[in-house]
């Protein structure tokens, strides 16, 4: 008889239902039945054929339902969980967790994993009051890189570090690769000339992504680098003022703005280098995505981010216009075999680190689960 696990998101967002897919590919369809349960969000049949997991939930609750004691949405998944009798529950961001750890307290639940993906999840001291009198053994919590997982040990002290782990978001090489455009098509559907040197990024248009500074470096290699262009994939609520500052440094002509684009990764070998410019990043998933594409990449030393690079690409120190504009006309006049070799080292340290199979390897050598299988399989 197969053993239930049950993924537990916030969101259907576009790169959590990637996570999720990540962890459902965990398990063995022959072993496990996976559900995913969305906590927000209506039923959506796009939502529900991108996700992997054998049964897919919408709980469609409202925002009124998750502040505070969320009675609602534990009472749901407290019914759930006596009818299916979870094996295993992981739970992506602090909602989700909360309302598990309530669930455990009045349903037996062999091993819970409570994944997070942000700096400063348990600044909160209600949220570590919580975990300090809901926690128990059979309770593992994982930061999405070291750096939110050593943000998680301060703020957690009271868990033993064994059991506050990292829990890296990493690629479905085999889904993503066949999935990127080739590169002809992938410039014809950006409007982007063959002969084109072209710089890339691809992220929401917020202030902890930076692109002021990119477009501030783009600017100053333009006089040098003159067949360069600069494509911005994303949208957000700074979209206005980066187009006004790339009207202000007289490059408007030779900077794209896309807006949102669906499936954004595609488009990664249309780019020459691709720059990611944060000044906060928790990981930076879509590093991975610029990798497996091959691409040199330059990135700013924060957070998780030197952790995903390692030593492949380029790593500046962040809001440093003229450190980023100095590395970027490097990458231009490289040659292209030096440029093709940062890539495929980039697109090796993904297959190695980031990839499925070496996250399977990890997660079931992680204490709580090593511990289940063992009692499972004796």
């Amino acid at each position: 008889m197969r053993k239930n696990v049950l993924i537990f998101g916030h969101n259907d967002a576009t790169q959590f239902i990637d996570i999720y897919n990540q962890y459902t590919r965990l398990f063995d369809p022959a072993q496990y039945e996976v559900t995913v349960a969305y906590l927000t969000g209506k039923p959506d049949q796009a939502v529900r054929d991108r996700t992997l997991a054998e049964n897919v939930l919408f709980l469609d609750m409202p925002k009124r339902h998750i502040r505070m004691l969320k009675i609602k949405p534990i009472r749901k998944m407290l019914a759930l969980c006596r009818e299916k009798k979870f094996e295993i529950v992981i739970c992506h961001r602090y909602k989700p967790s909360y309302i598990m750890m309530w669930v455990a307290r009045y349903c037996q639940i062999p091993a819970l994993v409570f994944v997070m993906h942000e700096l400063g999840t348990m600044s909160s001291i209600g949220r570590r009051l919580l975990i300090a009198f809901l926690g128990r053994n059979n309770m593992l919590f994982g930061g999405v890189s070291n750096a939110v997982r050593d943000d998680m040990r301060r703020k957690l002290w009271f868990i033993p570090k064994e059991r506050v782990v990292t829990l890296y978001n990493v690629l479905d090489v085999e889904r993503t690769e066949p999935a990127l455009l080739p590169r002809d098509e992938a410039r014809a559907q950006l409007k982007i000339a063959s002969d084109d040197f072209v710089f890339g990024n691809i992220a929401r248009l917020a202030p902890n992504k930076d692109q002021e500074t990119l477009l501030r470096a783009f600017a100053a290699i333009k006089t040098v680098c003159r067949n360069t262009k600069l494509i911005i994939i994303g949208d957000g609520v700074l979209e206005n003022k980066l187009k006004e500052v790339a009207v202000s440094l007289n490059i408007a002509d030779d900077v794209t703005f896309t807006g949102f684009v669906a499936g954004g990764y595609r488009y990664m070998p249309a780019f020459d280098c691709f720059v990611l410019s944060s000044i906060q990043e928790a990981f930076g998933r879509v590093l991975l995505e610029a990798m497996i594409a091959k691409l040199p990449v330059i990135a700013t030393r924060v957070h998780g981010i030197p952790e995903v690079m390692g030593d492949t690409g380029v790593l500046i120190d962040a809001g440093k216009s003229d450190m980023l504009a100095a590395i970027m006309k490097q990458v231009y006049l490289a040659t292209p075999a030096k440029r093709q070799l940062s890539g495929s080292t980039g697109h090796q340290r993904v297959l190695d680190h980031f990839s499925i199979p070496a996250f399977k390897r990890f997660f079931w050598n992680l204490p709580v689960i090593q511990t289940l299988r063992n009692a499972t399989c004796a």
